[in-house]
């Protein structure tokens, strides 16, 4: 491609240079060298020439030429008619610097308030450049100013002009844009071919690895930049010829497809890929799409298909019926699913159809306001006012510096104007240097060749051709390319304008003015900088994302749906935000921080991977909704669909819950002040009387990459059990192979969508990290409290707008059945007191939880909150509460001791969520119960860090209780056996107060546990909260922490490891053990039943240290030692449970003897370590 690209660019130039150059001949040789009458008439040879080059310049056809002369016959009648009438009725001896100012920003404004669809970019410039010298000439030259003959003559100058350019396209050729459009459309199909061919090779060779198909996918991906040029010249020629746009409108279909085969490429983590999936006539059918989108686009012109080889394409696509199981083998579906779209694509014929205009005034409107609404919409009101007041300001400055010259500040402000937003200092930037460059060296050609007239005209190639080079470049663009040419040719192409230093000096001074002007303007008139309005384009793009995401569905209405009208609104956000990156990108700084381009970067590509994903999930929307859709009125059954339709929406709501957060984060003013409410609310905050708010935030970096793969391994097993229990009939293996790929090709969209917005936000991570560098950036904790910002008006009545919603449910539950019995509510939130005598009962009546809770949605759903619920104990724990498919599961653990990974198969359930949070923060969300078991509970650990260990029991259990209270929740305790000390009672009865060290190394967890129950039942006997606590001995079991230092742990890890039992001194000490199953039993009974407790749960069987370790030695490992090693301080030398209570009041005893709970723990101990069994 780069030996094709390099002499296309010089052919380019050198046909432009010749045609310019051909032009400026022509004006040069009527002016200087025509008959005097008729230099008489051409007395502004200087506009003839910047006419000339706006109309060449961007690579004109005769076509484009053609159109150009009545654009300016049109712009000169907008522009020299009323010139005529004001300087007939004015004459230009009375007139000012200030009245010609204002005079040429009237008539500007007049020429820019038409919006573009009314009025050509170019007729504007040309009218433009007129008013600037009708009025500052006419002004300049005083009484000379004929009124009449003045516009006369600079509209036979204009005419001029616009000959030139149309004879330099018609000669020695004309220049067609039907053969433009012919040999780029021809250039464009073979490289999208040769993209094509490049990609089906990396999927079907057998013998390729890794690195060669990350080559030839990079290789693949160099073709897009010449192709996008491509595309961007073929529709910029098709202005006559709207029947072109079919076969254009196929390629850019075939190139969407191209770019979704390029992301399965790039998301296959091994090559070559699944032979069971990808078999030879799979690759055969490959081969054979690649020849028949060959010949399709071949005859694209015509419209016509060929029909020959249609069958055998479409084959190969039939042989899916089963779906994938794991999202491994999505990129394969999915690049299938695009060689599916792509034969689409090719085959079907696409007709024309011009849409009319909606924004069309119909003649039936109501009212005249809404006219008048329609009609100011479709004008540049700003805009004309903006530009106005600029090109007025640049003549009044430019005549008060040099009334001789002072059109010069105007007229490059006249010519170069634009609609819409342009870089102002960049583009002010490239005209400055253009002007200079073209300017000094039109100065040297003067120098060279100042008595050779004819040589200073062929002096002008090579500068026409360097001037395109550098219209083509990034650096300068048309706008440089413009000002270099116009500043040489002004002065090598006329003659009797004075010395050209002193003409080269004054033009650049008043050029300088007329920019300064306008860019003094602008930032008046539009104060935001690139960088803002980058930031406030992002932001709209989220918002259109979570619009576009929340628009997937898989029941629906067929047909044109409302996501393709987001999509399209999307991708033009998409890219209004480029367009400010790259404006933002070469923007001067100033005082402000440096624009973070390369995350922005970053951010556009996600944004653009998510159009396409997007586009491709609709896609297959489409076809799933259609056959749903009939599925239904054959099939009664429709459960399997709805779970489906259920498990998308809780993707959905996972994805759109981050876009939200993120949307939030990117409009924040000021990190500083949100940090500021969060500390407040530290302060303030009172989780007891609702002072504040849920907010439920979730993003997706908290589900990782894992758990966003397990959430797409649940909906491809649910999306195996609809299309085996709707299609099952040999008759519809057809049906069922396309179903099958559309759906894996909707696994694939959904989970790049949601690994893109995990990109995004790593992304908005760093961005506000780099405004914010001396600050420790949480985004989770951001969006919580912009959130609590936000939703702090509605606290105190509702916590939530869902809790809004589901008092409505209430309302109309109640409204259809009979009335609310209170007493019988009442009766049910009482805890009932009389579970140990020992305990004064509640001096208040429990608080009435929300009537929400006797509602359907709570009838049928209990949510729970498990703190510590990524620990040994909670993580067993919430396996049991999930097996019940009417809980939902709330898991808050800061990973202290716990880890993520005991609860890695629940990560992504519909029903499970999994939020970091220490619970000595205040926690807002909406519970019905709460099991509290946040606290290192391994002398290991509380002994390393004594303080956190007690603000956990203390402060955390606070925090427990406010938010228990708040919602009327009931809340259970896991308080220890610990709290006995050194016991002097054996066994320990729920009666016995205790014996413990107050300042001992253990106090922290002893103490604290006590404390703690101390708290519960003070908020009890207050507040009438409902509360459990229960007192837990040892407990053993998977997923203990290896080294955690307690004792079943330490033996059985270094049993396996063939080291020395170490039995702390004497060895007579004694412990109870109960099994982690059993004791999550106990837990539930306690909770669920209605004693207060404290209860006692544990194994009353008694073992001395010195027999646990034979037993271990026995079980596991024969050849180990048993050694004696020194006591720990306040060890406690016996404990057991005394369970009567547990026994009495729950109907609960552990049912797992010691003997038959060491070997369970033994296989997860070995399969952690790595050791293995015959070892």
């Amino acid at each position: 491609m780069a030996r094709f690209q390099f002499p296309a660019l010089w052919q380019a130039c050198l046909a432009s240079a010749f045609r310019t150059a051909l032009a400026c001949t022509i004006v040069g040789s009527v002016t200087l060298l025509g008959p005097p009458s008729i230099q008489t008439l051409i007395t502004f040879p200087a506009f003839s020439y910047v006419s000339l080059v706006l109309i060449i310049i961007n690579d004109a056809t005769f076509g484009d030429t053609f159109r150009a002369c009545w654009l300016a016959l049109y712009a000169t009648i907008q522009a020299i008619g009323p010139a005529m009438l004001t300087l007939w009725v004015v004459h230009p001896a009375r007139l000012s610097n200030a009245t010609t100012a204002v005079a040429v920003a009237v008539a500007a404004f007049v020429v820019v308030l038409p919006s573009d669809r009314s009025t050509h970019l170019l007729a504007k410039r040309i009218s433009l450049g007129q008013i600037v010298l009708v009025y500052v000439t006419g002004y300049a030259n005083g009484v000379h100013t004929n009124p009449l003959m003045h516009p006369l003559r600079l509209a036979a100058s204009t005419a001029l002009g616009v000959i030139a350019s149309l004879l330099a396209l018609l000669l020695p050729y004309p220049r067609l844009a039907t053969y433009e459009v012919k040999r780029n459309y021809k250039v464009l199909r073979k490289s999208m071919l040769k993209r094509m061919q490049v990609l089906i090779k990396v999927i079907c060779e057998d013998d390729i690895n890794f690195a060669s198909a990350h080559a030839l996918v990079t290789h693949a991906k160099s073709f897009v930049t010449t192709q996008t040029k491509l595309f961007q010249a073929i529709v910029s020629r098709q202005v006559f010829r709207l029947h072109c746009w079919v076969p254009m409108k196929r390629l850019q279909q075939i190139d969407t497809n191209l770019r979704g085969m390029e992301l399965a490429l790039k998301s296959t983590n091994s090559f070559p890929v699944n032979i069971v999936i990808l078999n030879e006539d799979l690759k055969h059918g490959l081969s054979t799409l690649e020849e028949h989108v060959t010949l399709t686009t071949k005859h694209g012109a015509s419209l016509t298909v060929p029909e020959s080889s249609t069958k055998a394409t479409t084959n190969f696509l039939q042989s899916f019926h089963t779906m994938p199981t794991t999202h491994q083998d999505l990129p394969t579906y999915f690049f299938l699913f695009c060689a599916k779209l792509l034969h689409n694509t090719s085959f079907t014929s696409t007709s024309c159809v011009i849409h009319k205009d909606k924004t069309q005034i119909s003649p039936n409107s109501k009212g005249n306001w809404a006219n008048w609404a329609i009609i100011m919409g479709n004008t540049n009101l700003v805009p004309a006012i903006k530009f106005s007041i600029s090109l007025g300001l640049a003549v009044f400055m430019g005549l008060t510096y040099s009334k001789e010259n002072g059109f010069w500040a105007g007229l490059p402000v006249a010519v170069s104007y634009v609609s819409g937003r342009e870089p102002t200092f960049r583009a002010a930037n490239v005209k400055a240097q253009g002007t200079v460059l073209g300017t000094v060296y039109g100065v040297l050609g003067c120098f060279v060749f100042e008595r050779f007239l004819p040589i200073r005209f062929l002096s002008l190639v090579p500068w026409f051709i360097f001037a395109s080079i550098l219209q083509r470049s990034r650096m300068y663009g048309p706008a440089g390319g413009i000002s270099a040419v116009i500043g040489a040719v002004l002065i090598l192409g006329r003659k009797n304008f004075g010395p050209p230093s002193e003409f080269a000096i004054a033009r650049i001074i008043e050029t300088f003015i007329g920019l300064l002007c306008s860019i003094f303007v602008d930032l008046i008139f539009m104060p935001k900088r690139a960088s803002t309005l980058a930031k406030v384009g992002l932001s709209q793009c989220l918002v259109t994302i979570g619009e576009s995401i929340g628009s997937l569905g898989l029941i629906g209405v067929t047909g044109k749906t409302d996501l393709e009208d987001t999509l399209r609104k999307f991708s033009i956000q998409v890219n209004e935000l480029r367009k400010f990156v790259v404006e933002a990108e070469i923007e001067p700084n100033f005082w402000f921080l440096k624009f973070h381009e390369e995350c922005y970067n970053k951010l556009l590509e996600s944004l653009s991977n998510l159009v396409d994903l997007l586009h491709f999930g609709d896609q297959a929307l489409k076809f799933i909704q259609q056959e749903f859709h009939m599925a239904d009125e054959i099939y009664d059954e429709k459960e399997d669909v709805n779970m489906l339709q259920d498990e998308l929406g809780h993707i959905k709501e996972l994805i759109c819950s981050s876009i939200q957060h993120l949307e939030e984060i990117s409009r924040m003013k000021s990190l500083k002040v949100v940090e500021e409410e969060i500390e407040r609310k530290r302060i303030s905050s009172d989780l007891e009387h609702g002072k504040s708010t849920k907010c439920d935030a979730w993003m997706l970096s908290i589900l990782g990459k894992e758990g966003i793969e397990n959430k797409i391994d649940s909906f491809l097993q649910r999306s195996t059990s609809v299309v085996e229990s709707l299609y099952d009939g040999e008759n519809e293996r057809e049906l069922k192979s396309q179903i099958v790929v559309s759906l894996s090709a909707l696994g694939f969209c959904l989970k790049t969508i949601m690994q893109e917005v995990m990109q995004i936000e790593e992304c908005m991570k760093e961005l506000v990290q780099w405004n914010n560098p001396n600050s420790e950036i949480n985004l989770y904790e951001i969006s919580f409290h912009i959130r609590m910002q936000q939703q702090s008006i509605f606290a105190f009545v509702l916590h939530t707008p869902t809790s809004f919603i589901l008092s409505l449910t209430l309302i109309r539950d109640l409204s259809h059945h009979q009335h609310l019995n209170f007493s019988l509510v009442r009766s049910l939130t009482m805890a009932s007191n009389s579970s140990n005598g020992d305990h004064q009962t509640s001096t208040k009546q429990p608080p009435l939880p929300s009537p929400l809770r006797f509602s359907k949605f709570f009838q049928s759903n209990m949510r729970i909150l498990v703190t510590g619920g990524a620990g040994f104990i909670g993580s067993h724990l919430v396996d049991r509460l999930m097996e019940n498919e009417k809980n939902e599961v709330i898991v808050a653990d800061n990973y202290f001791t716990g880890s993520k990974d005991n609860l890695k198969k629940w990560i992504g359930h519909p029903r499970f969520e999994l939020i970091r949070h220490d619970v000595t923060e205040p926690l807002l969300i909406e519970v019905d119960q709460i099991y509290h078991l946040a606290c290192p509970a391994s002398p290991i650990f509380y002994k390393y860090n004594p303080v956190k260990t007690i603000k956990t029991n203390v402060i955390g259990t606070l925090n427990m209780l406010g938010l228990a209270k708040r919602v009327g929740a009931r809340i259970l305790l896991t308080s220890t056996s610990e709290v006995y000390g050194d016991p002097l009672v054996h066994p320990q009865p729920e009666s016995y107060w205790g014996n413990v060290n107050p300042i001992g190394v253990r106090s922290c967890y002893d103490e604290g546990k006590r404390v703690a129950e101390t708290l519960m039942f003070d908020y009890h006997r207050q507040h009438g909260l409902e509360i459990r606590i229960a007192r837990i001995f040892n407990t053993y079991g998977p997923r203990m922490n290896i080294d955690d230092g307690r004792v079943v742990s330490n033996f059985i890890a270094q049993a396996l490891r063939g080291e020395p039992l170490t039995v702390q001194s004497p060895g007579t000490q004694t412990r109870s053990f109960c099994y982690v199953s059993d004791m999550v039993d106990g837990l539930i009974r306690l909770m669920e039943g209605p004693n207060t407790g404290p209860i006692n749960l544990g194994n009353p069987g008694e073992f001395t240290m010195v027999e646990l370790a034979e037993t271990v030695k026995e079980l596991i490992n024969p050849k180990v030692e048993i050694k004696m090693v020194e006591n720990t301080p306040d060890d406690p030398r016996q404990r057991k449970p005394d369970i009567s209570q547990a026994k009495e009041l729950l109907g609960w005893e552990p049912k797992i003897k010691l003997r038959d709970g060491l070997p369970r723990m033994e296989e997860d101990f070995r399969l952690r370590l790595g050791v293995d069994k015959s070892n």
